[in-house]
């Protein structure tokens, strides 16, 4: 009993923590993506292409080995780039994501395991806090979700399916289909409680199709 109350003080005293530093570094990443704008504004043309390989390769997480990245265009806030912030409306729920999966980025806010809004093969992992995928327990299928990149382009996506996987079960999470795919841990640990969502709307930036 007293072992069980010392965690559940740790993982609220964590989760007090990561939203106070996911708030602020969402507001950092929200005025770094505004400069960003306004220096393509005045030198247009020298934003990076979206969908170019990327060098190197993403590290995984809890036995899901992440392929090489997708370029998508970054703002750099304290120490970690961040590719945009998504944005769930039903939850009054916004968070800043990093552009590259590490346990300290994880932190402060979810991060991409792998992939790219303008591939739509997003995936993204998170804690589960209450100011990070805690959300994922409680939505429900036809639920709005957005993601923002930081050239401001706006990705609609509708909740489509849930899944419990195990943490080796990479096929279902990196290989689903779906152009959004978010996960987070479950209190034990034991799974990946995963939700897929289907693009509804925004269009891919330079996609004439």
């Amino acid at each position: 009993m007293i072992a069980a109350l010392l965690l559940f003080s740790h993982n609220r005293a964590e989760d007090r923590r990561a939203g106070e530093s996911a708030e602020e570094t969402l507001r950092l990443v929200e005025a770094a993506m505004a400069d960003a704008a306004a220096t393509a504004a005045n030198a247009p043309g020298t934003s990076a292409s979206p969908g170019a390989a990327a060098a190197g390769t993403e590290t995984g997480s809890g036995g899901l080995p992440a392929p090489p990245a997708l370029d998508m265009p970054t703002v750099r806030s304290g120490a970690y780039d961040y590719i945009g912030y998504l944005d769930f409306p039903g939850y009054d729920l916004t968070m800043p994501v990093a552009a590259t999966w590490s346990f300290p980025a994880m932190e402060i806010s979810p991060c991409r395991h792998t992939g790219s809004v303008y591939n739509d093969n997003l995936v993204v992992a998170g804690h589960n806090y209450k100011t990070e995928f805690d959300v994922l327990f409680h939505l429900e299928a036809g639920d709005t979700v957005t993601f923002t990149d930081v050239d401001g382009n706006v990705f609609t996506y509708t909740v489509r399916e849930f899944a419990s996987v195990t943490p080796d079960d990479s096929d279902t999470v990196m290989n689903s289909g779906y152009a959004l795919t978010m996960y987070t841990c479950n209190w034990d640990t034991s799974e990946r409680v995963t939700v897929f969502c289907e693009r509804t709307g925004g269009e891919i930036p330079g996609d004439n199709a």
